[in-house]
């Protein structure tokens, strides 16, 4: 369902929202094309002087103000905001109202465009790749990417200094710490592993704990550290398990 009504007056365009929108708000999401003010008051206080803009009211009470450039909202109201309309000196108003914080917004309308009032589903999760935890998923499934007979006995194992990325045993039973890059390792991760090393050791220099830095890519530089400090590293390329919808098909050819 998509509603639009274009060019309204003020008391027209409150009748329409009142009529299609506020009944059912959780149901509805309203999007609102005009010339407006922003009064905003709560984290700080702002005031956004007229401009056209493009106003969205989400249906968990989200509020967003974009102006025509930009990626993100010049101001907004959180989920769980109540929302009113009432017209005034022949403008439309639009307040909002968030409590814990307590946040208000206010919206003067002197000019609307147009007015859309939609009923959207999605239910879809977002699945990102390119994460480090699809490097770590890709060496718990198979270990063996790393060497033959590496076992991964737990993730993220809390020590001193940090949060180990996999911890386990080689196949003559050494504890190792794995530290997982998605992308450029960097002098910092070799420190990083070596304070991990060094905690899991705990102040007995003889005990023997491997540390292995996993990315794929690691600079010489980085190399070079790691064997100063008698760490190792291996480069691990990343499998992306997302489809790619854009790779062309035979058929796109034909």
């Amino acid at each position: 369902m998509v509603k639009i009504f274009q060019s309204p007056q003020a008391y027209a365009a409150l009748n329409y929202i009142h009529n299609s929108h506020t009944s059912k708000p959780e149901k509805t999401m309203l999007c609102i094309i005009g010339d407006c003010t922003v009064d905003y008051d709560g984290r700080a206080r702002s005031f956004l002087d007229w401009g056209e803009r493009f106003i969205i009211l989400k249906q968990d009470g989200n509020l967003l103000v974009h102006q025509p450039t930009m990626r993100e909202p010049i101001n907004w109201q959180p989920p769980g905001s109540i929302t009113e309309f009432y017209v005034k000196n022949n403008q439309l108003i639009i307040s909002s109202r968030h409590k814990k914080p307590d946040e208000k917004m206010k919206i003067l309308l002197r000019d609307i465009q147009a007015i859309v009032i939609t009923e959207l589903k999605d239910t879809a999760v977002l699945k990102i790749s390119g994460m480090e935890t699809d490097v770590v998923n890709q060496i718990v499934e198979s270990p063996d990417c790393i060497e033959e007979g590496l076992r991964i006995k737990q993730r993220e194992k809390q020590v001193k200094s940090g949060m180990i990325d996999l911890y386990g045993f080689d196949k003559d039973h050494t504890p190792v710490i794995i530290e997982v890059k998605r992308s450029l390792a960097t002098i910092s991760n070799v420190h990083q592993l070596r304070m991990y090393v060094k905690d899991l050791k705990q102040d007995s220099e003889e005990a023997k704990v491997r540390g292995i830095l996993c990315a794929p890519r690691i600079p010489d530089m980085v190399k070079y550290l790691c064997k100063d400090y008698e760490l190792e590293y291996q480069e691990i390329d990343r499998k992306v398990k997302i489809p790619d919808e854009w790779q062309k098909r035979l058929s796109d050819f034909l």
